[in-house]
């Protein structure tokens, strides 16, 4: 994935955020996001009750527009989306140290004195502008050109001119040889700062992943919540038609006693409150998948139902671990912040043995200057360079014993060992990870067979017990409650079936989580772009 997509996209959810809220901080309306541009409404279908009212109002949803919402609108990538944005103004601001400063200095000084020397001026009258520039270099030089231009008068008589114009130009350069000095040191920071920038969108990209995986996986829970309560009503209406059949055998005087009575209605009132919780299950689920949406229709405070269009996938996928494995070694978010954290480390290392060397720097200075009564005359000189000097010179300093510097030296190399640590023991724990979820995929996927054999078995077994019931016409105690245990079998195969189809889709999800591959699946490639 091109990683330009991650911070355009980053950087557009840092301008949108945070998003707006329909009520004050201490309000319900707090929890109900506004409606967003570029963000098409949901089409909502009602259903009325007899007097006509609004009796519900049902979202269907695809996987697809689920993860382009959470994308669009989740909180958690809102909050994390301005760390980019603030390592990237670190970035800069490391940068500006070595931009080009300009400064200025503008002095007048007038002075009237009281002297008992006749030929001795008592007043003055100086009047200085010194304009200039300075910039730090990358190899820790630093260079600075003043213009100073100085009008002086006086009433001693003793100069050749009583007003004197003195401009000059003057450029020094400082270069450090040891301390201090070269690109290691001086560009330490600012490189420090753009890998902490590339570490906060690895950061960033770990979090729309596990975002994405997430939607993913409320997806299929609330569709998991939803089947059930079929299933359970499917098994309700079995448990309910084989009631009715003990009441008719009753009212006809057959072998239909208070026992199987009793025994058909416990069973009815236990897959009543089954149901029950089957349906508080989809609340659940709705919520979870609202909270991550964060849409101004779904949300922690939607009062939609929403239905789940998108079916869950049952094609095998064979994975091969060595695959999966390198995968992870190159895409891996956790890895390449942990890589990272090593180089980071290593420029610390350098700037830290920059430290501990002896300064030693070299000065070099030249100076034009102008002295004359008239202006032009001075500019003149100035010009033709007929007054210069020169400077060169050597400035040494080192500190006895140098504890400081070398202790920061030491903790720098612990330091970067600590995160060659790190990073293998993080390499590790992704490995076993990935392994496992693997060994997930290819589980669960053999588990599905299993499961679907068992409905299958579970339809036969029912089936024939059904059919048995017509031919003898019989209902014992015995037979009633294997008739009962065989539609809870059944139930719970399908429910089994069910959960094995949806560790399967989550298993992939995840194992693509794991390796840093989920947003290249063919849906998110396109939606990401799309909220950029």
């Amino acid at each position: 994935m091109d990683p330009g997509v991650i911070a355009r996209y980053q950087r557009r959810m840092a301008d949108e955020s945070p998003t707006k809220r329909l009520g004050p901080a201490n309000e319900v309306g707090l929890l109900h996001p506004a409606p967003r541009r570029g963000v098409v409404p949901l089409k909502v279908q009602e259903f009325k009750d007899d007097s006509g009212k609004v009796a519900r109002r049902v979202v269907r949803l695809s996987l697809k527009e689920a993860i382009m919402r959470a994308l669009a609108n989740s909180p958690e990538i809102q909050v994390l989306s301005f760390d980019p944005a603030i390592s990237r103004e670190e970035m800069t601001s490391a940068a500006a140290a070595f931009d080009v400063v300009v400064f200025g200095e503008y002095s007048h000084a007038k002075s009237h004195e009281a002297t008992d020397i006749f030929f001795m001026a008592n007043r003055s009258d100086t009047r200085s502008l010194e304009l200039g520039a300075r910039q730090l270099l990358p190899t820790g030089a630093q260079w600075t050109v003043t213009w100073d231009h100085t009008r002086s008068w006086d009433n001693a008589g003793l100069g050749i001119f009583s007003t004197e114009f003195e401009p000059s130009v003057s450029l020094e350069i400082t270069q450090p040889l040891l301390r201090g000095g070269w690109f290691d040191f001086n560009l330490g920071r600012l490189r420090i700062a753009r890998l902490g920038h590339k570490s906060s969108l690895e950061s960033f990209r770990e979090l729309v992943e596990q975002t994405v995986g997430n939607t993913h996986l409320a997806y299929w829970r609330l569709h998991q919540a939803r089947r059930e309560v079929k299933i359970q009503e499917n098994l309700l209406a079995k448990t309910e038609e084989t009631f009715a059949r003990v009441l008719e055998r009753a009212k006809g005087g057959l072998d239909a006693h208070k026992v199987h009575i009793k025994q058909a209605e416990s069973a009815a009132a236990s897959r009543r409150a089954d149901l029950i919780r089957a349906k508080k299950r989809i609340d659940d689920a709705q919520d979870q998948l609202g909270l991550l949406l964060a849409d101004p229709q779904i949300n922690v405070l939607g009062e939609y139902e929403i239905v789940p269009t998108t079916a869950m996938s049952d094609i095998r996928v064979r994975v091969d671990a060595a695959d999966q494995l390198a995968a992870a070694l190159r895409h891996s978010p956790a890895l390449e912040q942990a890589r990272l954290a090593i180089r980071m480390a290593a420029i610390e290392i350098k700037v830290a043995r920059s430290e501990t060397l002896p300064r030693l720097d070299v000065t070099a200075s030249r100076t034009s200057q102008g002295l004359h009564g008239l202006r032009g005359q001075a500019y003149r000189m100035l010009r033709h360079d007929r007054f210069s000097s020169y400077t060169l010179g050597l400035e040494f300093e080192y500190p006895i014993g140098n504890r400081g510097p070398r202790a920061e030296l030491r903790r720098a190399r612990l330091v970067k060992r600590q995160a060659v640590a790190r990073f293998q023991d993080t390499a590790d724990q992704v490995a076993v990870v990935v392994r496992e979820r693997v060994r997930q995929v290819a589980a669960v996927w053999a588990e599905l067979q299993q499961q679907r054999s068992a409905v299958a078995a579970g339809k036969m077994e029912l089936e024939a017990l059904e059919d048995t019931e017509k031919i003898r016409g019989v209902l014992s105690p015995e037979f009633l409650q294997l008739k009962l245990s065989a539609q809870e079998r059944l139930a719970a195969a399908e429910r089994a079936e069910l959960q094995a189809l949806v560790d399967y889709n989550s298993a992939m999800v995840e194992l693509r989580q794991v390796t840093g591959t989920l947003l290249d699946l063919p849906d998110v490639k396109v939606l990401l772009p799309a909220a950029e």
